[in-house]
């Protein structure tokens, strides 16, 4: 037998998984962004509201709108994830990391509602026409976008360290909101320089800004619930360093699809057919630890030795 053949055909070294946080742990420390965005939104609504009714700026209640929105948002993300840390078990092998879809879905639903709502209130307070309001308004929202951006930067943070999907639309929420305050600003200016009309057309722009949001969230729901493959950048980094590995000699297909916080990968690969079930079976797994070390967002990998595994799940294979 040739040299090249015998290297193919020795037993790899299986390299000692290096020590990664669980989907569960993850799930606990992310929640610290949520948290954090909650408490900020509570303190926004109040003053929001507050100065909303005391300088009569339409926007700005609308703006106060978002951020009750944001608040249910939040306290939702937060049960999802402290769920979503439940270990797998018998009846969810694969964890509870989707419970993360369940309330993007909802969040979807209640933006969605909470937009329409706002949006109708500002044509009407545009059509009977709004009375100046104070600058009292603008300097609430300097402050909302100056806060909302230290929030966004901390949820965004939390989120690559975890590598959390939920925490991750939290953060672009906040940055959302920041667009918001801006319109505030832009609406209470254009008043006072004798545009009445500009606060109720400001709280128009707002609930369409948060109807757009309820359509990135929506989609992105549902691209996970229909088990959407992953992107390309990530097939090709996963083809690439499964094939790396010693042992294989051709990565035949990438599928996968996310799951909350973790993404799940399935691919084949080509190994000698000389190579034993032993052999075949400790290249696999070095396969699989080897992507799982490399890429933390990903939470298993079904290897599949010298399979066509789409053309099955086509149905083109029995």
């Amino acid at each position: 037998m040739s040299e090249v053949t015998d290297s193919h055909r020795r037993r790899p070294n299986v390299p000692p998984q290096p020590a990664r946080r669980t989907s569960a742990e993850r799930s606990r420390a992310a929640v610290k962004g949520p948290v954090i965005g909650l408490l900020v939104n509570l303190m926004l609504v109040i003053v929001k509201i507050v100065a909303g009714l005391v300088s009569g700026s339409v926007a700005l209640l609308a703006d106060a709108g978002h951020s009750c929105a944001d608040l249910l948002n939040n306290l939702m993300v937060i049960g999802a994830l402290v769920y979503a840390g439940r270990p797998a078990d018998e009846s969810h092998p694969y964890g509870h990391d989707r419970a993360e879809v369940l309330v993007a879905a909802s969040s979807a639903h209640l933006l969605t509602a909470a937009g329409v709502f706002l949006g109708w209130e500002s044509v009407l307070k545009l059509i009977s026409g709004t009375p100046t309001p104070s600058l009292l308004a603008l300097w609430v929202a300097v402050a909302t976008i100056v806060v909302k951006l230290f929030v966004t930067r901390i949820e965004s943070i939390i989120a690559h360290e975890v590598t959390s999907q939920a925490v991750l639309a939290d953060a672009r929420d906040s940055l959302t909101d920041v667009f918001s305050a801006l319109t505030v600003v832009i609406a209470v200016i254009g008043a006072h320089l004798g545009q009445s009309y500009m606060d109720g057309l400001g709280g128009i722009v707002i609930a369409c800004i948060i109807l757009w949001t309820a359509v990135r969230i929506g989609v992105n729901a549902g691209n996970e619930l229909m088990e959407r493959n992953l992107d390309d950048a990530l097939i090709d980094q996963v083809r690439a360093i499964a094939g790396t590995v010693p042992g294989v000699l051709k990565v035949t297909a990438v599928t996968g699809r996310p799951h909350g916080s973790d993404v799940l990968v399935e691919l084949g690969i080509v190994v000698d057919p000389q190579a034993t079930v032993d052999e075949g079976a400790a290249i696999a797994e070095n396969v699989r630890r080897t992507l799982v070390s490399q890429r933390p967002e990903i939470g298993n990998v079904l290897v599949e030795l010298n399979a066509d595994h789409v053309a099955r799940l086509q149905g083109r294979l029995v």
